[in-house]
C-alpha cells in the first residue's frame, strides 16, 4: 500500500494539461493580478533596496526580475519576485492556505525559466498546469495543518509555499526525484507571522520561491533526500500541525482548488482579514446617523474566535503595522481618510488616529449563525456606540473581492493598467498571458516583456 507522500507524487506526475475553461481562465486571472502586484510595487523603497544587493551580490543573470528590465540568478529572482509580488499586500490569498500562493508559486516558475535556455520551450498551457497543481498543493496542505499551525504563529505563505512551488516545477519539468525534492522543501520549511508589519513578512514569500529554484537544482546536482516528507511520526504534518498526521487526497481537483474556494484577489493594500472591517467600515461611514466627532465607543466583533490572527497589531504605531491592525483600518475608513499604498507607508500614525483607535476594542462573544457560503464560517460585526447612547452596527461575511463576492473583470484589468500607467501595454500583456492555454512559448514571452516593463 502506497502511503501519503507516494499517493501525493503519483497524483501530481499523472496529472494531465488543463483542458477546463474555467480552471484556464482562473489560472489566468491570476497571472495577471501577479503582474500588476509585481509592476505597482517596482519602485518601492525595499525593493529597490533588494534590487541593489543583488547586484552587490552578482553572479550569473539568467532569470527575469519583473518590471526591473534586467536578469539575475534564479535564485536571486526567486527570491526578488517573492518579495515584489508580496510587498504591498497586494497579492491574492487562498482561504485554506491562510497565506499567499501566487506570489510563491509563480515567482518560482518565472525564475526557473533561464534564458540562457532558450533552446528549451516552455509551453504555456503546461505552465499554467503547474501553477494550479503549485495552489492544490499548498492549499491540501493548509487544510490539513491549520488552523492550529497559522494560529501557533507559523506564516503558511514560507511553510507551505516552499513545498508546493518545488511540486509546481517538478511538474513543469517533470523532473525524476518529485519524492525527494517535497522532502528537501519540506526540511527548509521556516518563517514566523510576528514579523507581520515588516518587511521581512514580504521576504518570506521569496524566501519560500527560493527554496523550490535551489531544491530541484540540488537534487539535479546529484544530492539525494529519500524521505517520505508525510512521515506520520517525525514528518511535516506531525510537526507542523501539532500532531496531526492526515492528508485528504480523495478530493485531488475535485474541484481544483483554484476554483473552490478559489483565490481572493485584493485592490488594497491590507491583510485579506482586514476587509470584512474595511467593508464595514464604508458602510458605516455612510451612515445617516454616523459622526466621527459623536463616537463614543466601538466594538469589533470577530467570530469564530482567533479568525483575527493575522491582524496582530490592536494599537499599532507605524502605518506599515497598520496592514495588520483592524483598528488602523476602520479609524482611517471612520475618519474619511484614503486607504491607498500611501496609508501604510514606514510612518508614525497621526494623534487622531491613535486617539479614534483608543476608542475601539475587540470582542468573541458573539454567536449569530455564519452565512452558509462564508469561509470558515468567518464573519465581522463592527458596532458604534454614539454619545448619545444609541448604536448602529454593520455586519460582514462576503467581504469585496472574495471568491463569493469577486470584482468584476473591469475591476481588475483597472487593477492591472493602474499599475502599468500604459492601457496599451497593459492590454497586451493580459492577451499574451491569456495566450499560455494555446501553449505559447513562455520563454519567448519574457524576451518579449523583459523589454517593455
Amino acid at each position: 500500500m502506497m502511503n501519503l507522500n507516494q499517493q501525493l507524487c503519483l497524483l501530481i506526475k499523472n496529472t494531465p494539461l488543463l483542458s477546463d475553461s474555467t480552471v484556464i481562465n482562473n489560472a489566468i486571472n491570476g497571472i495577471v493580478d501577479y503582474f500588476a502586484c509585481c509592476l505597482q510595487a517596482r519602485q518601492d523603497m525595499n525593493v529597490q533596496r533588494l534590487l541593489a544587493w543583488i547586484k552587490e551580490e552578482g553572479g550569473h543573470e539568467r532569470s527575469w526580475l519583473i518590471g526591473q528590465k534586467k536578469l539575475a540568478t534564479p535564485r536571486q529572482a526567486a527570491l526578488f519576485n517573492g518579495f515584489q509580488a508580496h510587498c504591498l499586500d497586494y497579492d491574492d490569498v487562498h482561504s485554506d492556505i491562510r497565506g499567499h500562493p501566487s506570489a510563491v508559486i509563480l515567482s518560482a516558475l518565472f525564475a526557473s525559466i533561464r534564458l540562457d535556455h532558450s533552446p528549451f520551450k516552455i509551453d504555456g498551457r503546461r505552465f499554467l498546469t503547474a501553477y494550479v497543481i503549485g495552489i492544490e498543493v499548498m492549499a491540501l496542505l493548509g487544510k490539513s495543518v491549520n488552523p492550529q499551525h497559522y494560529e501557533k504563529g507559523w506564516h503558511a505563505t514560507i511553510t507551505l509555499g516552499g513545498i508546493a512551488a518545488t511540486a509546481a516545477i517538478c511538474y513543469l519539468y517533470d523532473e525524476p526525484f518529485l519524492s525527494q525534492a517535497l522532502a528537501l522543501a519540506a526540511t527548509q520549511a521556516s518563517g514566523m507571522r510576528l514579523l507581520m508589519g515588516t518587511p521581512i513578512k514580504f521576504l518570506h514569500a521569496g524566501l519560500a520561491a527560493q527554496h523550490a529554484i535551489q531544491t530541484v537544482d540540488w537534487l539535479r546536482a546529484g544530492l539525494q533526500a529519500e524521505q517520505n516528507f508525510l512521515d506520520e511520526n517525525l514528518g511535516f504534518l506531525a510537526m507542523y500541525g501539532q500532531g496531526n498526521t492526515t492528508l485528504n487526497l480523495t478530493r485531488w481537483a475535485k474541484p481544483w482548488k483554484i476554483i473552490d474556494p478559489g483565490l481572493w484577489f485584493k485592490t488594497y493594500s491590507f491583510c485579506s482579514a482586514g476587509a470584512y472591517i474595511a467593508d464595514a467600515g464604508q458602510l458605516l461611514f455612510r451612515h445617516p446617523q454616523f459622526r466621527v466627532e459623536n463616537v463614543a465607543n466601538i466594538t469589533l466583533y470577530f467570530a469564530p474566535p482567533k479568525s483575527d490572527a493575522a491582524l496582530i497589531y490592536q494599537q499599532p504605531t507605524l502605518a506599515e503595522q497598520g496592514r495588520f491592525s483592524a483598528e488602523y483600518i476602520l479609524a482611517l475608513i471612520l475618519l474619511g481618510l484614503p486607504t491607498d499604498f500611501k496609508a501604510f507607508s514606514a510612518t508614525p500614525i497621526a494623534d487622531n488616529i491613535q486617539q479614534l483607535m483608543q476608542k475601539m476594542q475587540r470582542s468573541y462573544h458573539i454567536t449569530l449563525a455564519p452565512h452558509p457560503q462564508a469561509y470558515n464560517g468567518r464573519y465581522v460585526v463592527v458596532e458604534i456606540l454614539l454619545n448619545n447612547g444609541q448604536k448602529i452596527s454593520q455586519r460582514i461575511d462576503l467581504p469585496k473581492g472574495s471568491p463569493k463576492n469577486p470584482y468584476s473583470k473591469n475591476e481588475m484589468t483597472a487593477k492591472l493598467v493602474n499599475a502599468i500607467d500604459d492601457q496599451p501595454t497593459a492590454i497586451a500583456l493580459s492577451q499574451d498571458i491569456q495566450a499560455f492555454a494555446k501553449g505559447l512559448d513562455v520563454s519567448d514571452f519574457i524576451k518579449r516583456y523583459i523589454v517593455k516593463l
